[in-house]
């Protein structure tokens, strides 16, 4: 596309030399030159349109040279858009007022017109006949009506082209901030429920425990509900923060924050999660038959909560598929990777509680791992085993 401009002017300049070869012998020394002159003047003519203008108005006056002025008088008209506009108070004014860019074009249209009608002295005896006279009219007036119509519907098209292309920016903008808003209602509808059915249902479940804890009789039945009770405050944490996660705004096109890049409105932090400092205390709350070790830090926040996570999401399964099953987890660095591998046994003797599962556990995780750039891989082992295992990059 860019070399169409430099090929029509090619082609301008070969029909204007065309024009003044054919025509040499219509005049002398000075209407040859007048007339290379016009042609030469082309080859500016859309950087300085004014000056090309100017150039190719005497080779007009010789009678028989069109296309030079022509040429320059429509890259005048097409410079500028030439419409009229309202005036200064807002459109409501009686009538559209002429802009000066349309002064400068009807100036050129004009001259041209006087300058291919006056029959100049040294043309020959000048005929005022009226049939004459009147093709001499008519052809002044194509001349210079002709060149500048096309030129204003040029530069109108080009306007009109800018204007649909931002008016389609600005819709697609527009849909893009509805989406988006949609998006920032439904977190909002979700924190709304997450916050109003299963924090009830959390926060009866610590209180419960807790007035276990302190009517039981045997150690063991404390124990056990102070655990529960400990657990239940644990997932009331986790889901007060999920529940800020979900109401700060997304990011969209106008810099709106979004969690998930570490920021909330007017620049705060968005809370982080647990990582690698809290798997140890993860581990210990675990259980007896789980073993583990973490060897890493320094790695990103996002990597240490996906590890946390995965972690996390192993251990509840095993609960729930392999009750009392001997379970390996391992935390560390290699390469510039973080390992993270969960391996659990056969599942033990003690029955399996009958647990709710939307088995998107395992799809959860491996999204979670692609988003960082890692992999995720889990499956059951020859031993009636289950074995999760994660690559995180750790830089």
């Amino acid at each position: 596309m860019r070399l169409r401009p430099a090929v029509l002017d090619a082609a301008l300049i070969a029909l204007s030399a065309t024009e003044v070869w054919a025509t040499r012998s219509m005049g002398g020394s000075l209407s040859l030159a007048v007339a290379c002159t016009a042609t030469a003047a082309l080859l500016v003519r859309r950087r300085f349109p004014l000056l090309a203008f100017a150039a190719t108005l005497p080779a007009l006056s010789l009678g028989y040279v069109w296309l030079a002025p022509m040429a320059a008088l429509y890259q005048v008209a097409s410079g500028g858009t030439g419409r009229t506009a309202r005036d200064a108070n807002g459109g409501t004014g009686p009538g559209p007022r002429v802009t000066p860019r349309m002064w400068v074009i009807g100036g050129c249209a004009t001259a041209v017109a006087v300058v291919s009608f006056v029959p100049w002295p040294w043309l020959g005896t000048i005929d005022w006949e009226p049939a004459p006279t009147i093709l001499a009219l008519l052809l002044s007036a194509l001349l210079a009506t002709a060149p500048t119509a096309l030129g204003l519907l040029s530069s109108s098209r080009r306007e009109l082209a800018a204007r649909l292309a931002e008016l389609a920016e600005s819709r697609e903008r527009e849909g893009r901030l509805a989406a988006e808003q949609a998006v920032v209602q439904e977190r909002a509808r979700l924190a709304r429920e997450m916050h109003d059915t299963v924090a009830h249902h959390i926060s009866l479940i610590a209180v419960q425990s807790g007035a276990l804890e302190v009517t039981a009789r045997s150690q063991e039945a404390r124990d056990a509900a102070g655990a529960v009770r400990e657990l239940s405050r644990d997932a009331l944490d986790e889901l007060r923060r999920m529940v800020g996660l979900l109401r700060l705004p997304a990011t969209n096109a106008s810099g709106s924050s979004d969690p998930a890049d570490g920021a909330g409105p007017a620049g705060m932090a968005a809370p982080a999660g647990p990582g690698l400092a809290e798997l140890p205390a993860l581990l210990a709350t675990a259980g007896p038959t789980v073993r583990g070790r973490v060897d890493a830090g320094g790695c990103p926040a996002p990597v240490g909560q996906a590890a946390y996570r995965i972690v996390q999401e192993s251990l509840t399964n095993v609960r729930k598929h392999a009750t009392g099953a001997e379970t390996e987890v391992d935390v560390r660095l290699s390469g510039g990777r973080l390992l993270v591998s969960v391996r659990n046994g056969p599942p033990g003797e003690l029955a399996r509680p009958l647990l709710p599962s939307g088995g998107h556990g395992i799809a959860g995780l491996r999204e979670r791992a692609a988003q960082l750039g890692g992999t995720l891989d889990a499956g059951e082992q020859p031993d009636g085993g289950f074995l999760v295992r994660a690559v995180l990059p750790a830089a």
